[in-house]
Protein backbone atom coordinates (compact mmCIF):
# COMPACT_ATOMS: atom_id res chain seq x y z
CA UNK A 1 0.00 0.00 0.00
CA UNK A 2 1.57 3.44 -0.74
CA UNK A 3 0.91 5.89 2.12
CA UNK A 4 2.25 8.87 -0.10
CA UNK A 5 3.90 10.38 -3.35
CA UNK A 6 5.84 12.95 -5.00
CA UNK A 7 3.81 14.61 -7.41
CA UNK A 8 5.33 16.55 -10.19
CA UNK A 9 3.00 20.01 -10.25
CA UNK A 10 3.45 21.15 -13.52
CA UNK A 11 6.18 18.72 -14.27
CA UNK A 12 8.55 20.41 -12.17
CA UNK A 13 7.42 20.87 -8.89
CA UNK A 14 7.50 18.37 -6.16
CA UNK A 15 4.55 18.39 -3.94
CA UNK A 16 3.71 15.78 -1.34
CA UNK A 17 0.36 14.07 -1.90
CA UNK A 18 -0.54 11.41 1.56
CA UNK A 19 -3.02 8.73 0.68
CA UNK A 20 -6.74 9.04 2.34
CA UNK A 21 -6.24 8.75 6.36
CA UNK A 22 -2.72 8.87 6.67
CA UNK A 23 -0.03 11.44 8.32
CA UNK A 24 3.06 12.86 7.92
CA UNK A 25 5.79 12.70 11.10
CA UNK A 26 8.80 14.61 10.34
CA UNK A 27 11.33 14.76 12.91
CA UNK A 28 13.38 18.63 13.61
CA UNK A 29 16.65 19.22 16.04
CA UNK A 30 15.78 23.32 17.32
CA UNK A 31 16.72 22.42 21.39
CA UNK A 32 17.09 25.67 22.33
CA UNK A 33 14.86 27.83 19.84
CA UNK A 34 12.67 30.62 21.72
CA UNK A 35 10.98 32.14 18.40
CA UNK A 36 10.07 28.96 16.26
CA UNK A 37 8.55 29.78 12.60
CA UNK A 38 6.62 27.07 10.91
CA UNK A 39 4.95 27.12 7.94
CA UNK A 40 2.93 25.38 5.52
CA UNK A 41 2.14 25.53 1.72
CA UNK A 42 -1.13 23.45 1.18
CA UNK A 43 -3.97 22.14 -1.16
CA UNK A 44 -6.31 19.34 -1.35
CA UNK A 45 -7.05 17.31 -4.31
CA UNK A 46 -9.52 13.85 -4.74
CA UNK A 47 -7.93 10.42 -3.80
CA UNK A 48 -8.56 9.66 -7.32
CA UNK A 49 -6.91 12.68 -9.67
CA UNK A 50 -3.53 14.11 -8.07
CA UNK A 51 -4.56 17.69 -9.48
CA UNK A 52 -8.40 17.80 -9.05
CA UNK A 53 -9.81 20.03 -6.75
CA UNK A 54 -13.48 20.07 -7.03
CA UNK A 55 -16.24 17.95 -5.54
CA UNK A 56 -14.11 17.02 -1.62
CA UNK A 57 -17.49 17.50 0.40
CA UNK A 58 -17.22 15.33 2.96
CA UNK A 59 -18.48 14.63 6.39
CA UNK A 60 -16.85 11.97 9.07
CA UNK A 61 -19.71 10.38 11.67
CA UNK A 62 -23.22 10.52 11.83
CA UNK A 63 -24.48 13.31 12.92
CA UNK A 64 -25.51 15.19 15.60
CA UNK A 65 -22.17 14.87 17.84
CA UNK A 66 -20.75 11.36 17.16
CA UNK A 67 -17.48 10.74 18.95
CA UNK A 68 -14.78 10.38 16.88
CA UNK A 69 -10.91 8.99 17.08
CA UNK A 70 -7.99 11.65 16.97
CA UNK A 71 -7.15 10.05 13.04
CA UNK A 72 -10.22 11.22 11.77
CA UNK A 73 -9.76 15.06 12.41
CA UNK A 74 -8.34 17.56 10.40
CA UNK A 75 -4.65 18.38 11.92
CA UNK A 76 -1.40 20.44 10.81
CA UNK A 77 1.34 21.23 13.97
CA UNK A 78 3.98 19.90 15.97
CA UNK A 79 3.70 16.98 18.33
CA UNK A 80 6.36 14.74 20.33
CA UNK A 81 8.01 11.88 18.53
CA UNK A 82 8.03 9.65 21.75
CA UNK A 83 4.48 9.67 22.40
CA UNK A 84 2.32 12.06 19.91
CA UNK A 85 0.78 13.08 23.12
CA UNK A 86 1.55 16.44 22.55
CA UNK A 87 0.03 18.57 19.85
CA UNK A 88 0.45 22.57 18.64
CA UNK A 89 -1.33 23.71 15.94
CA UNK A 90 -4.69 23.41 13.61
CA UNK A 91 -7.17 20.63 14.19
CA UNK A 92 -10.92 20.57 14.15
CA UNK A 93 -10.59 18.52 16.67
CA UNK A 94 -13.79 18.92 19.57
CA UNK A 95 -13.49 20.47 22.60
CA UNK A 96 -12.41 18.62 26.47
CA UNK A 97 -10.13 16.04 24.81
CA UNK A 98 -7.99 14.83 21.73
CA UNK A 99 -9.60 11.39 21.41
CA UNK A 100 -12.31 10.81 20.91
CA UNK A 101 -13.88 13.94 21.06
CA UNK A 102 -17.30 15.21 20.16
CA UNK A 103 -18.62 16.59 16.77
CA UNK A 104 -18.59 15.34 13.22
CA UNK A 105 -15.62 15.90 10.91
CA UNK A 106 -16.64 17.79 8.01
CA UNK A 107 -15.24 19.51 4.86
CA UNK A 108 -18.06 21.86 3.72
CA UNK A 109 -17.84 24.74 0.87
CA UNK A 110 -16.60 28.33 2.01
CA UNK A 111 -16.36 31.92 1.18
CA UNK A 112 -12.93 33.63 3.06
CA UNK A 113 -14.89 33.75 6.16
CA UNK A 114 -16.84 31.43 7.22
CA UNK A 115 -19.88 32.18 4.97
CA UNK A 116 -20.77 30.46 1.56
CA UNK A 117 -21.57 34.28 -0.09
CA UNK A 118 -18.92 32.87 -2.69
CA UNK A 119 -17.42 28.68 -3.48
CA UNK A 120 -13.78 29.51 -3.78
CA UNK A 121 -12.77 27.58 -0.85
CA UNK A 122 -12.90 24.68 1.00
CA UNK A 123 -12.34 25.02 4.85
CA UNK A 124 -12.41 21.78 7.36
CA UNK A 125 -15.09 22.35 10.26
CA UNK A 126 -16.09 20.51 13.46
CA UNK A 127 -20.30 20.39 13.48
CA UNK A 128 -20.15 22.27 16.98
CA UNK A 129 -18.92 25.28 16.20
CA UNK A 130 -16.85 27.20 13.96
CA UNK A 131 -14.16 28.23 16.42
CA UNK A 132 -12.79 24.84 16.41
CA UNK A 133 -9.23 25.79 13.90
CA UNK A 134 -6.24 25.84 16.76
CA UNK A 135 -5.45 23.90 19.77
CA UNK A 136 -2.65 22.78 22.57
CA UNK A 137 -3.39 19.42 23.39
CA UNK A 138 -1.31 17.68 26.24
CA UNK A 139 -1.44 13.70 27.06
CA UNK A 140 -5.42 13.54 26.34
CA UNK A 141 -6.55 16.95 27.03
CA UNK A 142 -7.21 19.99 25.36
CA UNK A 143 -5.22 22.73 27.04
CA UNK A 144 -6.28 25.93 25.22
CA UNK A 145 -7.33 26.55 21.78
CA UNK A 146 -8.75 30.14 20.34
CA UNK A 147 -11.29 32.41 20.83
CA UNK A 148 -12.02 34.27 18.12
CA UNK A 149 -12.29 31.42 14.87
CA UNK A 150 -9.12 31.06 13.03
CA UNK A 151 -10.48 29.56 9.74
CA UNK A 152 -8.04 27.92 7.68
CA UNK A 153 -9.04 27.63 3.62
CA UNK A 154 -8.11 25.39 0.79
CA UNK A 155 -8.49 26.13 -2.67
CA UNK A 156 -11.54 24.96 -5.06
CA UNK A 157 -11.66 28.12 -7.16
CA UNK A 158 -7.91 29.33 -8.44
CA UNK A 159 -9.20 31.85 -10.29
CA UNK A 160 -11.35 33.05 -7.18
CA UNK A 161 -8.80 32.11 -4.42
CA UNK A 162 -5.42 34.15 -6.11
CA UNK A 163 -4.01 30.86 -6.46
CA UNK A 164 -3.81 27.25 -5.92
CA UNK A 165 -1.22 26.89 -2.65
CA UNK A 166 -2.63 28.44 0.52
CA UNK A 167 -0.13 29.57 3.36
CA UNK A 168 -0.75 28.94 6.75
CA UNK A 169 1.70 29.60 9.21
CA UNK A 170 1.94 29.22 13.15
CA UNK A 171 4.83 31.21 15.37
CA UNK A 172 5.87 29.34 18.68
CA UNK A 173 7.39 31.30 21.71
CA UNK A 174 8.79 30.43 25.25
CA UNK A 175 10.89 32.69 27.21
CA UNK A 176 13.86 30.47 27.90
CA UNK A 177 15.64 27.66 25.75
CA UNK A 178 14.41 24.29 27.01
CA UNK A 179 11.28 25.54 28.58
CA UNK A 180 7.81 23.30 28.30
CA UNK A 181 5.88 26.23 28.41
CA UNK A 182 5.22 27.61 25.53
CA UNK A 183 2.31 29.96 23.76
CA UNK A 184 1.41 30.46 19.64
CA UNK A 185 0.88 33.21 17.56
CA UNK A 186 -1.71 32.74 14.45
CA UNK A 187 -2.66 35.43 11.81
CA UNK A 188 -5.99 36.58 12.84
CA UNK A 189 -8.04 38.00 10.03
CA UNK A 190 -11.80 38.10 9.54
CA UNK A 191 -12.43 34.52 10.75
CA UNK A 192 -9.61 33.37 8.86
CA UNK A 193 -6.31 32.85 9.21
CA UNK A 194 -4.66 32.42 5.43
CA UNK A 195 -2.02 34.74 5.11
CA UNK A 196 -1.92 34.34 1.16
CA UNK A 197 -2.49 32.32 -2.03
CA UNK A 198 -0.24 31.46 -4.93
CA UNK A 199 0.16 29.38 -7.87
CA UNK A 200 3.99 30.11 -7.20
CA UNK A 201 5.12 28.22 -3.92
CA UNK A 202 8.77 28.25 -3.31
CA UNK A 203 10.45 27.75 -0.25
CA UNK A 204 12.01 31.66 -0.76
CA UNK A 205 8.06 32.49 -0.71
CA UNK A 206 7.56 30.24 2.54
CA UNK A 207 10.65 31.93 4.29
CA UNK A 208 10.19 35.43 3.89
CA UNK A 209 6.35 35.86 5.06
CA UNK A 210 7.77 33.81 8.18
CA UNK A 211 10.35 36.27 8.72
CA UNK A 212 7.38 38.75 8.49
CA UNK A 213 5.05 37.44 10.43
CA UNK A 214 1.69 38.90 10.41
CA UNK A 215 1.63 41.45 13.63
CA UNK A 216 -2.07 41.29 13.96
CA UNK A 217 -2.68 37.56 15.65
CA UNK A 218 -4.12 35.94 18.31
CA UNK A 219 -2.27 33.95 21.03
CA UNK A 220 -3.03 30.71 22.32
CA UNK A 221 -1.52 29.71 25.74
CA UNK A 222 0.49 29.64 27.03
CA UNK A 223 0.84 26.50 28.50
CA UNK A 224 3.39 24.26 30.32
CA UNK A 225 3.51 20.51 28.68
CA UNK A 226 5.13 17.39 30.18
CA UNK A 227 6.77 17.42 26.57
CA UNK A 228 8.73 19.56 24.14
CA UNK A 229 7.20 19.07 20.72
CA UNK A 230 10.64 17.73 18.06
CA UNK A 231 8.29 16.77 15.25
CA UNK A 232 5.87 18.09 12.61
Amino acid sequence: MSYAKIYLKGGTEKTLILNVRTALLQGFEAPNWTDLRCGWLVSLTQAAADDTIITLTETIGTEPRPFLPWSDRFAIGLTDKATRNTFLGYTNNGPLRPSPSVGSSKLISSDAGVGTTNANFWRPKNEIDDKYNVQIHDGNIVRARNNAVLQPHFVQNTGGAGGYATLIAIRYRRDAPRSKVIRMEVKQGTNASDILFTNAPTADLLKTNLESFPTTVQQIGPVELGVEPDAF
